[in-house]
């Protein structure tokens, strides 16, 4: 993925839990979202802006926030540690502009 166009990025968490052995295993595996002019790329997930109408974020401990992602498919929702108040307000400073 060429980087040099990229606005923003924020490192979200997803958790993966399975049975194995007849225990509980939890696999945790880091992605990064990048934030471009007129997409956003999520792991294996694309979204046109045009099809993202907001991006909030509700912190849920001291060191963990919900991201939230509003789409035209419902809202997408992201475990992210560090703070996404910048990543939220490139986003908002973007569709401004195209409003």
């Amino acid at each position: 993925m060429d980087q040099s166009n990229v606005l923003s990025t924020i490192t979200y968490i997803d958790t993966e839990r399975s049975i194995e052995a007849g225990e509980m295993k939890i696999t945790q595996s880091e992605y990064t979202i990048h934030l471009f002019e007129d997409h956003l790329v999520a792991s294996t997930t694309k979204f046109s802006l045009d099809n993202v109408w907001d991006i909030s974020y509700k912190s849920f401990s001291e060191e963990a926030n919900l991201l939230y992602l509003h789409t035209h498919r419902g809202v997408v929702t992201y475990k992210v540690f560090e703070n996404p108040i910048k990543f939220v307000r490139t986003f908002k400073k973007i569709k401004n502009e195209n409003y």
